[in-house]
């Protein structure tokens, strides 16, 4: 059994929000945001990377920083990074203006910070070290024009075809008449032509920041956060028609404080997940793995202290090996590695 813990280096006081990409050459690109706090203008997108075979994480490179566009300053968030089947780097992300910002806060703790339901959807080349061919994605294949967030991790359509067989990339609403639904995008092999999913998951009082793990190419889950601190458990939804149409949300025994959840299915056919185990904490952040897609689960606690251990990404690498990362703190990123026999051996939790 095992599980190793490590930090990533960091170049700003806050860190938070991970995205993880595995490259068909076996290349680990694992990016975030990053700034003095979050939501100020000073706020960058981030990627570190650890080659095949290599124990060590490269020191971060600024993928996208402020940008102007249409007369204004873009402040950057999530950076969701996809390959191509020609091997190159797409990444998707959305902004806010720095004209919408507002001032929030009082005394020495006031500062400007940007309004998410002002945002609109982007996406760039990631090439040269360069953000290149920026280009704003509002109104298209049923985007809505602002109030788009892409958080969640993109997953293979049809692994066996790898990028060639196109991405199904998550995402949520946060502008009213459309607040907190999750909806998600088909991306193909170029990475840039999208098409729209029937899916409109939604349930009050709201389910926000879908996660997706696949069992075959037409049978997937979608676990998604709860819209409210203090009384929910996460959302769970099921496709069977590879992530055209979904059922209606039904709350899971899982307990959620308004925060991220991520899943996935291992080469053993077993469901992961990872989620903070309160109504009101991002503490603890529980591993748990089941053998009977989600209706129990044996789970071991990550992180037990105070503090926020939040928005955590799971993946398991073509070797075999269970990687997590997720938000240390707000001061940086975390990475463990771990093994499905550890999970076995942990408490039985009821999923459903």
């Amino acid at each position: 059994m095992s599980f190793e813990k490590q930090l990533l280096p960091v170049v700003r006081p806050k860190s938070h929000s991970v995205s993880v990409l595995e490259y068909t050459e076996g290349r680990l690109m694992v990016t975030w945001f990053t700034g003095t706090r979050e939501g100020t203008e000073d706020q960058i997108g981030v990627t570190s990377t650890m080659k095949p075979g290599s124990a060590e994480w490269s020191e971060p490179e600024t993928m996208i920083r402020m940008f102007e566009y249409e007369g204004d300053h873009w402040v950057t968030e999530q950076v969701v990074p996809i390959e191509t089947e020609s091997g190159e780097t797409v990444v998707y992300t959305w902004a806010s203006p720095l004209s919408t910002f507002s001032l929030r806060g009082e005394g020495e703790h006031a500062a400007w910070l940007r309004v998410i339901e002002d945002n609109r959807p982007f996406r760039f080349r990631w090439s040269d070290g360069k953000a290149q061919d920026l280009e704003c994605l509002s109104g298209q294949a049923g985007l809505e024009e602002l109030g788009i967030v892409f958080q969640g991790k993109p997953k293979l359509r049809h692994p066996d075809q790898g990028p060639a067989g196109g991405w199904v990339m998550p995402y949520h609403t946060q502008r009213e008449p459309l607040y907190f639904r999750s909806r998600f995008l088909f991306v193909a092999g170029d990475g840039v032509t999208l098409e729209p999913s029937e899916a409109d998951l939604y349930q009050p009082p709201g389910a926000l920041e879908p996660a997706l793990a696949r069992f075959s190419d037409d049978r997937w889950l979608c676990y998604m956060r709860y819209g409210k601190r203090g009384e929910g458990f996460v959302w769970r939804s099921e496709s069977i028609d590879g992530c055209r149409t979904f059922t209606d949300p039904v709350a899971t025994n899982l307990r959620n404080p308004h925060a991220a959840v991520d899943i996935a299915v291992g080469q053993s056919g077993r469901m992961v997940i990872i989620y903070n185990d309160s109504h009101s904490l991002r503490t603890p952040l529980t591993l748990g793995v089941s053998e009977d897609e989600g209706r129990t689960f044996r789970a071991q606690d990550v992180e037990t202290v105070q503090g926020e251990f939040s928005y955590p990404k799971l993946h398991q690498t073509r070797d075999g090996q269970w990687r997590l990362f997720y938000t240390h703190y707000r001061t940086g990123i975390a990475h463990v590695r771990f093994d499905e026999e550890w999970l076995m051996a942990g408490r039985k939790v009821v999923g459903m």
